[in-house]
């Protein structure tokens, strides 16, 4: 590089002053997507700044890689400055042309290059390209799919840590609310049987069957055996008057097959005690699952 710019230098010499500055491509010709040295030379008076391009000016047909900046030469009252740039392009023109310019701080004035120009020297033979003969093959195999095991691990470990993530944040409150639902689920499968059977109230088996699952219920729901009590001993229990008429109700057409025509009622009075009783069992059982 510096062999060829001291040629440049006793060219310029020999020649005396120049007006324009000279430019210079390092070939005759030019490969895509292979550097280029372009050279940018100012034989000048000395008694002025220059500001030459770099990397901010735009190089096109080609694209800035580099610059080599070298020290003034003075003899004779004329001062060289010059400058390398190393440039690559990508396009496909047969000849590229390019001319670049010198600001002169003073004064302000800008002065362009004369303007060098390199053709493009191509890879391929068009003769071979016309004459090719295209094989054909249809011939294929299988490549085999290796699975990606560490990949694999990775989002396994990822996956983990934000469940265990997300379970540290909500899982006390999922927990809570699945249990009562579940709760809930139990007074609705109560409620769908009863109140099948509180439909045809004058079915000796439906009554029976209506006390028996009414006093499982609430066996489960107020944690007390009263699946084996009887009735005086359940109005013992609970102290109302009401319900221990309705519970009378069912023994007299259970015991002595009598079907009152109170037993609609009776089925309805049996029915909201189980529905209060149970909303405040929710209520409690909500208290205990927010301070456990």
């Amino acid at each position: 590089m510096r062999i060829y710019l001291s040629s440049l230098f006793v060219f310029l010499y020999a020649f005396g002053f120049a007006q324009k500055p000279k430019t210079y491509f390092s070939n005759d010709s030019l490969y895509i997507g292979k550097p280029i040295f372009f050279s940018l030379t100012y034989l000048h008076n000395g008694k002025t700044d220059l500001l030459f391009p770099d990397s901010s000016y735009n190089y096109k047909p080609f694209e800035f890689l580099d610059v080599e900046f070298f020290p003034t030469k003075t003899q004779n009252g004329k001062s060289l400055d010059s400058v390398v740039y190393k440039l690559i392009t990508f396009n496909v023109d047969s000849t590229y042309s390019l001319s670049l310019p010198i600001q002169v701080l003073r004064s302000k004035k800008t002065i362009f290059s004369d303007t060098a120009s390199i053709k493009l020297h191509s890879m391929l033979d068009t003769t071979d390209i016309r004459n090719h003969i295209i094989k054909k093959s249809t011939g294929y195999f299988t490549v085999p799919l290796d699975f990606n095991f560490p990949k694999f691990l990775y989002y396994l470990v990822l996956l983990l840590i934000s469940i265990a993530v997300f379970w540290a944040l909500f899982g006390k409150f999922l927990i809570r609310n699945v249990r009562i639902w579940q709760f809930g689920q139990k007074h609705q499968k109560f409620s769908a049987a009863f109140k099948k059977l509180s439909k045809s109230p004058k079915n000796f088996a439906n009554i029976s069957s209506g006390l028996i699952i009414w006093k499982n219920y609430l066996e489960w729901l107020l944690k007390k055996p009263y699946s084996t009590m009887t009735t005086s001993e359940i109005s013992k229990t609970l102290e109302n008057e009401r319900l221990e008429d309705a519970l009378k109700e069912f023994d007299l057409a259970i015991y002595g097959g009598v079907l009152s025509d109170q037993i609609p009622f009776a089925f309805n009075i049996l029915y909201d005690f189980a529905s209060d009783s149970f909303k405040k069992q929710r209520k409690i059982y909500k208290d205990f699952l927010k301070n456990k």
